[in-house]
């Protein structure tokens, strides 16, 4: 395979603000569906009208993102890499000071391993696609390679693998270098296993071929001795109803010849069903020491099994007679009752009473357990074991005794990372969900989690010259210790956050709401400079999900998976959630349960189980509105049949539309009594999004995601009679899948898609699509929102944290627009700061507090224009020049005049020769817009004259020459067409009196 090259712009400041335009490629193996999809990107993104748009981060930084592996950079102290799931590679050279990406340019930022070449520093190798098996782990395009610490990348194969647990690298050959490929997710077959070069990724060879789901998890190479090398190999099928964690495939390999052969180990290693995800790792000290972390899912005996530290637990129930629960103590039935969120009509003496009367069994209250989240943490299987090899693998034993629960609970699958230290064989550290280490070889182990680091752990690098230096990936973000783990520094400076959903209210500036993976649900202002250190305030917990905001007093309703909501408001709130009764089938809630408010009364709540639910009173009571909206049968350990999308009709109360995750569209016009399945016509795949349409009262919108059948094909619908009939409207999309659809609230021929990509806009409801805007990675777009008033497009993106553009010059865009050689959109006004008004600093950056106003216009062929700045006398006091794109451009001006051109104009507003200086008529200051006299009367002191002339006055003392407060018109020209639009800049508002008022006196004042 001939290697592709292209080259990535350095920088922090460049990646994020930059062209949507990518270096072209020739990718390895083009043929494969991934790089079609990604040509047709390219391709689209090189045509689209709204190149000139650009996206801005706002952020958040402070709860950082999931990270996958650490790296770092031999010769440079303070250097190393971090990459994240979704959010790609950075890069920081100054110990996380600041970090630069370096994957914004790549067509896929979805990372599962790094390695740094120990012979050639510079070099960086980067396996695309995480191997944790989550809900939202996505698939990548195969391994890049950077000769450059980042700079530039080729592309050097394996884009089936899917994706990538693992790389290591020869430390005496570059150019020998194996893979660990985890494959596809959720479907069998494709290639998976061990992949070696002998050519630095010319050509791959596998050596360990994975059948079915087994595939490569883990990879690790005797650093004394090459030519011995180690494999963990995991079988384990999921889909959208359930995960298979375990099975026989799943094992230990070695090689003896650098990964060209291998042999399975025993020698008293778990084999069977039900081993599942193997971690490696192996004593630099002494090689011949390696430990193996196996989530073990054969069940515990029962005499082992940890039933809880309470009296009552869903443990204790599953052996508890009728006499043993009613013989409890009903405060210990009250806080089961509660902390078990039944029925809200139930108390300790209503339960007593009905398990007395034989109305409820024990075996009821069981069954009422059976509960998504509770499965996550009541386990009864082995789960982490620890075994270690005292002779290079040949013969294994567990290291301790009891189990070690608590640590990766049912979802080991997330973790199975082990490290050992690099000085010390017997010191070992286990990542879970708590950090536990121990000193004597896993016979003993103790917990090494300080409260300020996140959960969740992913990646642990500890230095090889100081093992007291380590650096700890998270769900959080980077954290780094100088002590052994002792303390940590939080080195979050990246907006890497894994949105869910956004939403906006109506706050000046509005603010923007999201809820995020693993890091709860965050608020911050839309107008947020993260690179200065601004940021959001976290308002919920857990892994944060749908955000509704009541525009009437802000209430906010936030929540976490499998449907836990909460109310905040001025009258303090409470829970949102609908509860079935016992003894009733249990309600299924998603992952990501939808909650939407109604947009004729803020009281109404809907909320979305596998039934519809309504609350007339904010959530406190609800009534089922539907029965059960899914159809399928299938049934697992991961909550499935549930309705994944709702949306009411903004023109017509009790229109709503519910999509679910097996595939179904319903409508109701009738508040719940008439649902009609509209699904008859459409894929049988996943709803990501149904949109009810605020322009047409019987148009809707539907997307299907299917992700969980490892298909990323676009598919996107439009009805315009309720459901009874649909087309297709993906069009030219390339095969990404599709996360969600927002129609334009203005211009109803308008739409925008997020995919696993990027964003996407029609101009003619789904005819034909376009890229829109420039700067955002080619990240997965969670969600979209345009904000009613501000007429700005909001991303929720998973991985980078959320983006900002304008959408307002596509909202204007209209056919006679079109059809213009040139034309400027409307121009926002603008308030002055009077801290304009000086001279610049020699020693301070001062350019972040400066203004900036962004002109927008529309060209319908490229070429070199002029843009003119008028007084309200149309005097020139601005004249820049412009290189123009068809389409949409933007224009950055930063408010600075012409001092010839300004001085000039300021003399010919007063009609008076330039050398009479003394005869300037007024002009508005930034302090004062009121009329005075003019300069030489009597009735005014001769110094007030430079208040006139504010312009004179910024020369005479050396301030910068910024535009004074004013009516303006902005003028362009460009091929002989010529278009104006009006810009306004506001004075500041007057000083406040620093003395308080004087008591009016009654009589004279009043």
């Amino acid at each position: 395979m001939r290697p592709a090259v292209f080259a990535i712009a350095s920088g922090a400041l460049a990646l994020l603000a930059a062209s949507s335009s990518t270096p072209a490629l020739t990718p390895a193996e083009p043929a494969t569906p991934a790089w079609k999809a990604w040509q047709q990107h390219q391709t689209l993104q090189q045509e689209s009208l709204f190149n000139g748009l650009h996206w801005r981060s706002i952020g958040p930084t402070v709860q950082g993102g999931r990270v996958l592996d650490v790296a770092s950079i031999p010769g440079q102290p303070y250097g190393f890499y971090v990459a994240y799931a979704t959010g790609g590679v950075w890069k920081t050279l100054n110990n996380g000071v600041t970090f630069t990406p370096l994957s914004d340019q790549l067509p896929v930022t979805v990372t599962g391993a790094i390695a740094v070449d120990p012979l050639l520093p510079r070099r960086l190798w980067i396996g695309s696609g995480e191997s944790n098996a989550s809900r939202s782990s996505y698939g990548g395009m195969g391994v890049f390679v950077s000769d450059d610490e980042g700079a530039s990348f080729r592309h050097v194969g394996l884009s089936d693998v899917d994706r990538i647990a693992r790389i290591v690298v020869h430390p005496k050959d570059s150019n020998r270098v194996c893979v660990a490929a985890t494959g596809r997710l959720y479907s069998d077959g494709g290639r998976r296993g061990v992949f070696c070069t002998q050519d630095a990724g010319g050509n791959w060879t596998q050596t360990l071929i994975g059948s079915g789901r087994t595939g490569a998890i883990d990879l690790v190479m005797d650093p004394k001795n090459p030519r011995l090398v180690y494999a963990a190999m995991w079988e384990h099928a999921r889909s959208a109803w359930n995960f298979t964690e375990s099975g026989a495939g799943s094992g230990i390999y070695k090689s003896s010849d650098g990964g060209n052969s291998w042999t399975r180990l025993d020698g008293g290693f778990p084999q069977g069903a039900h081993v599942g995800r193997i971690g490696l790792t192996i004593a630099a000290s002494d090689p011949k020491v390696l430990y193996a972390s196996v989530d073990n899912w054969q069940e515990l005996p029962a005499a082992e099994q940890d039933l809880g530290d309470r009296p009552l637990s869903a443990r204790r129930l599953k052996s508890m007679s009728k006499d043993e629960f009613l013989a409890q103590d009903p405060d210990e039935i009250e806080a089961f009752i509660r902390g078990n969120d039944l029925d809200t009509e139930l108390d300790a003496k209503t339960l007593i009473a009905r398990i007395r009367s034989d109305e409820l069994k024990v075996q009821d209250l069981v069954d009422a357990l059976n509960d998504a989240e509770a499965a996550l943490f009541n386990t009864d299987i082995r789960g982490l074991e620890i075994y270690r090899s005292n002779d290079a693998g040949a013969t294994w034993r567990r290291t301790h005794e009891h189990p070690l629960s608590e640590v990766t609970y049912t979802y080991g699958y997330y973790f199975g990372q082990i490290r050992v230290a690099p000085d010390n064989p017997q010191r070992i550290y286990v990542l879970g969900v708590p950090v536990v280490v121990s000193e004597d070889g896993g016979a003993s182990f103790k917990g090494m989690n300080q409260h300020d680091v996140h959960v969740d752990h992913h990646a642990w690098w500890i230095d090889p010259q100081n093992a007291r230096r380590m650096i700890n990936g998270n769900d959080g973000g980077v954290d780094i210790s100088y002590d052994g783990g002792a303390t940590w520094l939080k080195l979050d400076r990246q907006p890497v956050g894994q949105f869910y959903t956004v939403n906006v209210d109506m706050a000046e500036p509005y603010n923007v709401y999201g809820g995020l993976q693993d890091n709860g649900t965050l608020k911050g202002s839309s107008r947020t400079n993260w690179e200065r250190g601004e940021d959001w305030s976290m308002i919920g917990g857990g892994d944060g999900m749908h955000v509704a905001i009541d525009p009437r007093d802000n209430t906010v309703y936030t929540g976490y998976q499998f449907g836990y909501y909460n109310r905040k408001g001025p009258d303090g709130g409470g829970q949102v959630r609908p509860r079935e009764k016992l003894k009733e089938p249990a309600l299924r809630y998603n992952w990501n349960t939808p909650v939407v408010l109604s947009s004729h009364n803020q009281d109404v709540v809907y909320f979305a189980a596998n039934k519809l639910f309504r609350s007339f009173d904010k959530g406190v009571s609800w009534s089922a509105i539907s029965g059960d909206l899914t159809t399928s049968r299938q049934r697992g350990d991961v909550p499935f049949a549930t309705i994944t999308s709702i949306s009411e009709s903004s023109r017509q109360f009790g229109l709503i539309w519910a999509g679910t995750d097996d595939g179904n569209v319903w409508v109701t016009s009738g508040g719940g009594n008439d649902w009609r399945n509209v699904s008859a016509r459409l894929p049988d795949h996943w709803v990501s999004r149904v949109v009810a349409s605020s322009h047409a009262l019987k148009r809707a919108y539907v997307s299907f995601n299917n992700y969980r059948n490892d298909d990323a094909s676009a598919m996107l619908y439009v009805s315009d009679d309720l459901g009874s009939s649909w087309r297709s409207i993906s069009s030219n999309l390339p095969a990404e899948a599709i996360n969600v659809v927002r129609e334009d609230p203005l211009s109803a021929d308008v739409l925008y898609v997020g995919t696993d990509r990027g964003v996407y806009v029609s101009l003619d409801r789904g005819a034909h699509w376009q890229t829109f805007g420039s700067g955002l990675p080619k990240v997965p777009v969670h969600d979209l929102v345009i904000h009613p008033r501000d007429r700005e497009i909001v991303a929720g993106t998973h991985g980078r944290s959320v983006w900002i553009a304008d959408v307002l010059p596509v909202q204007e865009l209209s056919a006679a627009v079109r059809d213009k050689a040139l034309h400027v959109f409307p121009i926002d006004p603008m308030t002055a700061d009077r801290g304009w008004r000086s001279r610049p600093s020699r020693w301070f950056d001062e350019s972040g507090d400066l203004p900036v106003r962004t002109i927008s216009y529309w060209s319908s062929a490229e070429g070199s224009g002029t843009l003119s700045v008028l007084d309200k006398d149309k005097n020139v006091v601005k004249e820049l020049g412009f290189q123009a794109k068809r389409g949409i451009n933007t224009l950055d001006w930063d408010l600075s005049v012409d001092q010839a051109r300004a001085l000039a104009a300021e003399l010919a507003a007063s009609g008076t020769p330039a050398s009479d200086t003394d005869s300037s008529p007024t002009t508005p200051s930034f302090d004062d817009q009121t009329t005075r006299p003019a300069a030489g009367s009597s009735a005014e002191d001769p110094s007030a004259s430079a208040a006139r002339t504010p312009y004179a006055e910024s020369v005479r003392l050396g301030h910068r020459l910024l535009l004074v407060p004013g009516k303006y018109t902005v003028q362009m020209r460009l091929a002989g067409a010529v278009s104006e639009a009006g810009f306004e800049l506001k004075a500041p508002e007057p000083y406040k009196p620093r003395a308080p008022a004087k008591p009016k006196l009654r009589g004279r004042d009043d």
